[in-house]
């Protein structure tokens, strides 16, 4: 799951890369695989890494799914509150690290 709040820029060039510019130079499904690809503008190679996706990923879990079954179930050994603020921290972490490296 690519989760591209803000456009990436490349590590190379520090142009702004996104999917509607990726889709148009067909390398969007090599970018979705986490694959090397060549910069639509200067052509070298960059990789997304998957960590930041992660964080993105248990953080929703995390904020949209457990903190409300755990308010629900009115669980004893961890606040609601609690979880969904750490879920809301680790989106937040994933969206500020989330950066092509070079390959």
């Amino acid at each position: 799951m690519a989760l591209l709040i803000k456009p990436l820029r490349c590590p190379h060039c520090q142009q702004p890369i996104d999917k509607p510019l990726l889709k148009r130079h067909g390398q969007l499904k090599t970018f979705l695989h986490r694959k090397p690809f060549p910069c639509p503008h200067c052509g070298q190679s960059a990789v997304l890494p998957e960590l930041s996706e992660t964080l993105i990923s248990v953080g929703i879990l995390i904020a949209a799914i457990l903190a409300p079954l755990f308010h629900l179930w009115d669980v004893s050994f961890i606040d609601s509150r609690l979880a969904f603020a750490t879920g809301a921290m680790l989106v937040i972490a994933g969206v500020a690290t989330q950066k092509l490296h070079k390959a």
